[in-house]
């Protein structure tokens, strides 16, 4: 008689895993452009029915084409494996810490997620107590009044290189191009600004939020990751123990600190430790090695240049090629303003 062949092992993976951006999903300063390794291990989480998703600083508000641009090379490779729509839907961005939800859809576009009404992802998370749909607009511009004026005396007082800007949800200080910012400079104006904000924290002080190095830069949030990653656990009605975060950032002016606050966490220093720990977390769970497929020899996983991946988010068609290319060549985009610059004179993170 002939044997029968034996069922693959049942996956038994976390229901949810986040990631930082910079220095975690690629290099600092960069962008997801060409790291078939580590998009393959992320494309199988998600065809496995993890959810993943990337919390970061980042705040472009809704504006779904500058989150597009730097995670380029990431769309794209899902693009060319077709995942499938369900299989899309399972990975999210959470910009501005905690501010922004945006989700890929089955056309590879990220689209903003309704915010409001029957299932929009505030309305459904008011239940948490920091969530921003408890927040006061007058508590949020308290707060940021405060760390601007700290981050403005900090520029005065040590002589730093560098200018203060405000978004919304957020106030940075960022080097004057082509001038950098010591780590030490950027360690003292998080401190500063840290404890500025609990001491005068009258009229916001029911506010999360977070103040940080971010490497070349330092900024303060409204709101912070441990926020966002409780969002994402509610919205979609998952245990926090079956979730993991995975970051560079978590000393005490750092901003992934914040979320071992709600799940296990991950502390890496590179993509690369980033795709190894997917890798183990793969194989323990459902015995998947990364490793097949090629990845390590002649297929890639990237689409043809001669083929343009195209994609669209709302009525604004993207490039994904041109926008991969826009980090080496031509024009890139200032990830402070939103603007496009000529290359080499703003830094570029998410």
């Amino acid at each position: 008689s002939s044997a029968s062949p034996l069922p693959p092992p049942p996956f038994v993976g976390p229901d949810l895993v986040t990631f930082d951006g910079d220095q975690t999903l690629y290099s600092d300063g960069g962008n997801f452009e060409s790291n078939p390794k580590l998009a393959r291990a992320l494309s199988l989480m998600l065809k496995n029915g993890i959810s993943v998703a990337v919390v970061t600083a980042a705040g472009y508000e809704y504006d779904a084409e500058k989150y597009m641009m730097r995670l380029s090379g990431l769309i794209k490779y899902f693009k060319s494996k077709k995942m499938t729509e369900e299989e899309c839907g399972r990975f999210y961005v959470m910009g501005g810490e905690c501010n922004y939800l945006l989700r890929l859809s089955g056309s590879f576009s990220l689209e903003p997620v309704k915010e409001t009404g029957p299932g929009g992802w505030i309305t459904s998370t008011k239940h948490l107590k920091d969530s921003p749909g408890n927040w006061s607009e007058k508590a949020v511009a308290k707060l940021l009044d405060t760390a601007e004026k700290c981050l403005k005396q900090g520029v005065e007082e040590m002589k730093i290189r560098g200018r203060v800007i405000r978004k919304k949800r957020a106030v940075g200080l960022i080097p004057n191009s082509p001038s950098s910012i010591s780590r030490e400079n950027l360690d003292e104006c998080a401190l500063r600004v840290q404890s500025d904000l609990y001491a005068g924290s009258v009229g916001f002080e029911n506010l999360p939020y977070c103040a940080f190095n971010g490497g070349s830069d330092c900024w303060v949030d409204v709101g912070n990751k441990r926020v966002g990653v409780e969002i994402l656990q509610a919205y979609l009605g998952l245990e926090p123990a079956k979730c993991l975060h995975v970051g560079d950032q978590f000393l005490n002016t750092g901003n992934d600190y914040a979320a071992r606050g709600c799940a296990p966490c991950a502390w890496i220093t590179s993509p690369v430790e980033t795709t190894y720990i997917l890798k183990r977390l793969l194989i323990f769970a459902g015995g998947i090695n990364i490793d097949e497929e090629g990845v390590n020899g002649t297929s890639t996983g990237n689409v043809s240049p001669k083929t343009p991946s195209r994609t669209r988010t709302g009525s604004t068609e993207i490039d994904l090629d041109e926008a991969a290319r826009r980090s080496v060549g031509g024009l890139v985009m200032d990830v402070y303003t939103g603007e496009m610059v000529q290359p080499n004179s703003k830094k570029q993170k998410l």
